[in-house]
């Protein structure tokens, strides 16, 4: 198991930076965003930084990197938008390359499934090949793609693409964890196979059971509560990968309530 947040890269050893905080918070992983996650503006590589994030990959011997795409990206799309979607998503899997990184997370976006499944392919071709691309199951609303499982098993059929699976987006999808957590497992390895879900970005929940609201909440104090506890703990997840998304603020909070619910607090 490895276990960490999503750390900045603000600061002068950039990228290197939110392996830094992971060093300093005792994580074993970590992820971040390659640039703004608002702006349609890249991030050019510094001299050095590539080097540098690399070697702090060995130095602090972090288990598993990610880098989260722009909030903007909608694979969904159509007409320009989803040509700006498609190589912003190819640049972060540029960088991914370059840095040695080994998941890249995105959110389908709203549209047209298909259109998703065909960006995704072809930001893919567009970038060297290393990072595994991730979709991410979302807390609906609107036409957003992604808030079934089956949609997602449908998005990654014959591709090697795999999911990123977020309880606070499952639980405000109407993925019912708090109650029945194992159950959710269970469909998660049935429809999607566990062999496909690498990354867990593991959030408590602010909005209810089925509100399509994504907001997350610090662990065991939202809507989901203490049955997260059985989400990490269970045998089929030992060699995954549990990203926390929960308030900046409160990240000392949040390490040692999941380190608890593991028994290694």
């Amino acid at each position: 198991m490895y276990y960490g947040f999503h750390n900045s890269i603000s600061g002068k050893r950039g990228y290197a930076a939110a392996l830094d905080a992971a060093e300093a918070l005792g994580t074993t992983a970590a992820q971040l965003f390659a640039k703004s996650p608002r702006s349609w503006k890249t991030r050019r590589l510094k001299p050095g930084e590539a080097e540098a994030f690399r070697d702090a990959l060995t130095i602090y011997d972090l288990g598993r990197t990610a880098i989260h795409a722009s909030y903007l990206v909608n694979l969904g799309a159509a007409g320009e938008l989803w040509e700006k979607s498609v190589f912003s998503l190819a640049d972060d899997l540029y960088k991914a390359a370059l840095l040695g990184v080994d998941y890249v997370v995105v959110h389908p976006g709203s549209g047209d499934p298909e259109r998703v499944r065909e960006g995704a392919l072809r930001a893919l071709s567009l970038a060297p090949p290393g990072p595994r691309l991730l979709l991410e199951n979302v807390a609906g609303g609107g036409r957003k793609v992604g808030r079934s499982l089956e949609e997602l098993a449908g998005l990654i059929e014959g591709t090697r693409h795999g999911v990123c699976f977020d309880t606070c987006h499952a639980f405000a999808a109407g993925y019912p964890l708090r109650e029945s957590p194992g159950a959710v497992i269970d469909e998660l390895a049935d429809v999607i196979g566990l062999e496909n879900v690498p990354l867990i970005h593991l959030n408590d929940s602010r909005g209810g059971l089925g509100s399509n609201i994504d907001h997350h909440a610090n662990l065991g104090e939202g809507e989901i509560g203490g049955s997260l506890a059985k989400v990490v703990t269970d045998e089929r997840l030992k060699d995954k990968t549990f990203i926390m998304e929960t308030p900046k603020e409160y990240d000392h909070q949040n390490l040692a309530v999941f380190l608890e619910w593991v028994g290694m607090g």
